[in-house]
């Protein structure tokens, strides 16, 4: 894995990491902001953020450059541990932690098979074997949309 873009500057309107989270809506929206204050990937990239139990977001945004086409399941499965991390620094459990991604890619402003491959691969291993509160959206240029939505809010 490597890490590109590290992370982000402190911000001052609604998408800073202080005003909570509530609803896929608000998700949607918080993605769009980041991706537009982050320099577009030359390849593809997984943006990795969590929200905390109140849905203020934690400091640390990470974006995996160079992903492939298709799921690497060995990646995916590392990213538990990452998770755990997190949780861990933040000071709650590894389960009342949200991880939010994003994938990041150039081409068409709609959801591809291997869009659809990518999100089956992280709902499969990170929601169903590894128990994880997660959800995942698509992005390309300024595009972003749901691909798997939060369990509950």
């Amino acid at each position: 894995m490597s890490a590109g873009r590290g992370t982000l500057p402190a911000m001052t309107s609604p998408l800073h990491r202080s005003v909570p989270v509530t609803d896929a809506r608000a998700l949607t929206q918080r993605w769009r902001g980041l991706i537009q204050r982050l320099k577009a990937p030359e390849s593809r990239t997984l943006c990795l953020a969590w929200l905390l139990p109140d849905g203020t977001m934690a400091e640390l945004v990470v974006p995996v450059d160079d992903i492939p086409v298709e799921p690497d399941r060995l990646m995916i499965g590392h990213l538990r541990g990452l998770h755990d991390e997190v949780a861990g620094q933040e000071g709650v459990p590894p389960e009342q932690l949200h991880l939010a991604m994003c994938l990041e890619r150039r081409g068409p402003a709609h959801l591809t098979p291997d869009d659809h491959a990518w999100v089956a691969a992280l709902s499969s291993i990170l929601r169903d074997r590894e128990g994880l509160d997660c959800s995942v959206h698509v992005a390309a240029d300024f595009w972003v949309v749901p691909a798997l939505p939060r369990v509950s809010w």
